[in-house]
């Protein structure tokens, strides 16, 4: 499927400027040899020390406290953004800042919803400072249910997931739905903007297949879960390439030969060794991994373009992989997981 996107996809001047700052922003993203010396080494304060000193110099860390490690990482992924943020006041990119930072909208809206309901305290650091709407508005609206000061869209998913979860009372619930209505978002953000037709072909296509990895890993989830076919249905994206009907189809279908029914598709690997390890070892891990290698090679197709909108969703998966890298190893050494598990849990780098 990668054939269809090559250097001379686009070629419009315009990105000259924006693209030039992305391509120089890709020199601080991290390579194979920074990760594997991290895995292998002794403890937390020696693996952030390996990437603090390398060349890429925009790290940052506290080493007489490596265990505070979050709140360094959140501040690098908002420096990224908040230069993907300047880029897009200048660029026909405007619309892409959105699209990528709303997640975290969905996903401090998760905290506060299921804070709500199991009537828990929420920790600070459990909030990403890079949502596009500020957590003390969504609190409000969650909590107090005063929506004045946030967008009718997301008052909307809101008081949408107040009520399915009235009808499930079940805290996982409000993943199934924030994640439907989030994808849901993106896919109808592109049809908001006037873009060229290569960049919304490779747009378009990079939300389907985030979509059709949510919804096959979210069919094995209810799968596994115990759930009925109607309850997979209810929550399954319909702007996906792989249709509801396809999913609906294997449903009953016994897990271990999903992968069988999905020979035409891009996803069947994933699915074969994603469920033969689940069955092994009880875990997602591997399916979540080989989601996310998927997507990110995907994106790489940004490396190769001059001049679009592809570079910038490849830096911008790109660094979020690297955050997410820095993360399991750094967790993985503060759980005392040998540096083979580990690596068995760190994903592909972009460059």
């Amino acid at each position: 499927m990668f054939k269809y996107f090559t250097a001379d996809t686009n070629n419009q001047e315009e990105y000259a400027f924006a693209n030039g700052i992305v391509k120089k922003l890709e020199k601080g993203l991290l390579n194979k040899d920074i990760l594997d010396r991290m895995i292998k080494s002794s403890d937390v304060a020696s693996a952030l020390k390996i990437l603090t000193e390398s060349d890429l110099n925009d790290y940052s860390f506290d080493l007489r406290n490596p265990a505070n490690f979050e709140d360094s990482l959140n501040q690098e992924l908002l420096h990224a953004y908040d230069i993907i943020k300047s880029i897009s006041k200048v660029s026909t990119f405007n619309f892409l800042y959105f699209t990528f930072a709303c997640k975290y909208d969905f996903h401090n809206i998760k905290i506060l919803i299921k804070s709500k309901y199991l009537k828990k305290d929420i920790s600070n650091e459990l909030f990403s400072p890079i949502g596009t709407i500020s957590i003390e508005k969504l609190n409000l609206a969650v909590k107090d249910e005063k929506y004045e000061d946030i967008p009718a869209s997301f008052e909307f998913l809101i008081k949408k997931t107040f009520s399915e979860y009235s009808k499930y009372n079940d805290p996982e619930i409000i993943d199934f739905i924030l994640d439907k209505e989030r994808y849901i978002m993106m896919f109808n953000k592109i049809s908001e903007v006037e873009i060229i037709e290569t960049e919304e072909l490779f747009l378009r296509r990079f939300i389907k297949i985030n979509i059709d990895l949510n919804n096959i890993i979210g069919c094995i989830r209810a799968k596994i879960r115990g759930e009925k076919k109607s309850f997979a249905k209810e929550f399954i994206i319909p702007e996906g390439d792989f249709k509801i009907e396809n999913i609906v189809d294997i449903y009953d279908s016994p897990l271990s030969s999903w992968y069988e029914k999905l020979t035409h598709t891009d996803y069947q690997d994933i699915v074969e060794s994603g469920v033969n390890y689940f069955q092994k070892n009880k875990s997602l891990m591997e399916l979540e991994k080989l989601r996310d290698n998927f997507i990110l090679n995907f994106a790489k197709i940004g490396k190769y373009i001059t001049f679009g909108v592809e570079p910038l969703v490849g830096f911008i998966t790109a660094k979020e992989n690297d955050i997410k890298n820095i993360r399991i190893i750094i967790s993985g050494k503060l759980n005392k997981l040998s540096p083979e598990q580990i690596k068995e849990r760190v994903r592909d780098t972009y460059v």
